[in-house]
């Protein structure tokens, strides 16, 4: 059975990972069939992602002249350019994390320490693909404190380059606001202690690192950018979440 493919909207060809056969002969005469085809079309490129029951056809398929353009857990996705010029869109570039500051009642600050870690930081961590940032550092903080809180808003980002594997992070730093203050750690296996605390106390303790100490010192109380739910966020390019200022009063 031949492998079958669709033309996309920017003149390239996706290859239909479910009709790929098993048998790498088979596979490699389909492939180069397709790859004629494109060549006597003119498309751009060709786009091929092999589930890992069939990575053994990489041999194949970089033979042909496909390159490697991003991995995930269960399958590998190369391209193929006509073109040496041809532009290809980018490869994931960024990870995301999120940290929250978040202050009780009486002015403490909620704050934890990692295993291996001397000082103390803000509870927080990855966001997964597909998850809302808000989401993510709800999560975050429940598995790390066992708190509840409310997203409130976000108040500042980092962008650190390089990171793992070569990539940039970004780091979302957000206020939330806590429905309860009973420290209850769930992720014992990182997360050696909790606890809430004063800033004074926190900025006195040198085991805390100096861009800790600058980072509550500059945003502690500060209102940041709020979740907002926009009439023409619809269709195909919806945005996931937006953060926008405050609007002004009147």
């Amino acid at each position: 059975m031949p492998v079958k493919f669709t033309e996309d909207a920017f003149n390239g060809l996706i290859i239909d990972s479910d009709s790929i056969a098993t048998d790498d002969i088979e596979f490699h005469a389909s492939l180069s069939a397709i790859l004629a085809y494109s060549a006597q079309q003119n498309k751009g490129i060709t786009w091929l992602t092999l589930p890992i029951e069939k990575s053994h056809h990489v041999g194949s398929a970089t033979a042909l002249g496909f390159v490697f353009h991003c991995c995930q857990e269960h399958e590998l996705t190369l391209v193929h350019k006509n073109q040496p010029a041809q532009f290809v869109p980018f490869i994931p570039s960024h990870t995301v994390g999120a940290g929250a500051l978040i202050k009780n009642a009486a002015g403490e600050i909620l704050v934890v320490q990692e295993y291996g870690m001397t000082g103390y930081k803000l509870p927080g961590g990855h966001v997964e693909q597909g998850e809302r940032i808000e989401d993510a550092v709800l999560r975050e903080v429940l598995e790390e404190t066992g708190i509840e809180c409310e997203f409130i808003s976000v108040l500042g980002f980092t962008n650190k380059h390089p990171y793992r594997f070569g990539k940039s992070n970004l780091y979302f730093v957000c206020q939330l606001r806590p429905l309860h203050t009973n420290i209850q750690i769930q992720d014992t296996q990182e997360i050696l202690d909790a606890r809430w605390i004063s800033l004074s106390e926190f900025q006195r303790d040198t085991r805390n690192s100096a861009y800790n100490h600058e980072l509550f010192s500059a945003l502690l109380d500060l209102p940041g950018l709020c979740q907002q739910t926009l009439v023409n966020n619809m269709g195909v390019h919806k945005k996931l979440e937006i953060f926008f200022a405050n609007q002004k009063d009147g």
